[in-house]
């Protein structure tokens, strides 16, 4: 797993469990803080960064991307079990949000950031109907990432009825829905349905809903990014 991105790769380094296989390079042209801390955070986790020409990151990534950093992983991003997800959301009373076949990887990332920013309980994808975590999103979620509960599911309907199980709200979200989000703090522990960016949520999933609401528009755009509309409903959900 190649994970790009000053802050992306400083938030890996932070948590880095194991080192054995791990690999840091950072463009000999780096300057500024926050590469100090990385070289100081690679340190102190035992890893020796190797000092590179710039050109080594142009066959990998755009400059925007790598920012003259890479930190290599031998595996990929560590995912939760569902029961571990769904348990630990049930008994804090926390936010669970599921990505219903999300494909766009800067919003799959961007909704992570979102999440684990607002301090949400983790983030569950729809397995093969989804972005996986790659490079791409982590990059996106700013190293969110490595600080928030992540599970790749192959049942959306299985999962739910888990969840509905333990005494988790299902909250969906439709523009055809009359609820608004005015007493959406209320409804804890809860799974967040954010659907796909051409379709929306399922109906087969929307039917699963205990509660469906809409974003309340004023203006002639008659959607929202999926990004957007996430963060809004995240913190309806979180504000209490």
């Amino acid at each position: 797993m190649d994970i790009f991105g000053r802050n992306p790769v400083l938030e890996h380094l932070r948590v880095l469990k194991k080192r054995n296989g791990v690999r840091l390079f950072v463009a000999k042209s780096a300057h500024g803080k926050i590469i100090q801390i990385i070289l100081s955070e690679a340190r102190r986790a035992g890893i020796e960064a190797e000092m590179v020409e710039k050109i080594f990151f142009e066959t990998r990534a755009p400059s925007s991307v790598h920012q003259g950093v890479l930190l290599q992983l031998p595996h990929d991003i560590e995912v939760e079990t569902d029961d571990s997800i769904i348990n630990t959301a049930a008994q804090t009373g926390g936010v669970l949000v599921f990505l219903d076949r999300l494909t766009d990887p800067h919003n799959v990332g961007s909704i992570i950031r979102t999440a684990e920013a607002l301090g949400a309980s983790g983030v569950v994808l729809a397995g093969a109907h989804s972005s996986a975590i790659t490079s791409v999103v982590i990059k996106a979620s700013a190293g969110a990432t490595a600080h928030i509960p992540i599970v790749e599911i192959s049942n959306a309907g299985s999962f739910i009825e888990k969840a509905k199980a333990k005494g988790i709200w299902i909250i969906g979200s439709s523009s055809e829905s009359e609820r608004g989000l005015e007493d959406l703090g209320e409804f804890r522990p809860a799974l967040l349905v954010i659907g796909s960016e051409g379709e929306g949520v399922r109906k087969s999933i929307l039917d699963k809903c205990d509660r469906v609401v809409r974003i309340p528009l004023k203006g002639k755009v008659a959607s929202l990014n999926a990004s957007v509309a996430a963060g809004i409903l995240l913190y309806s959900l979180l504000r209490k």
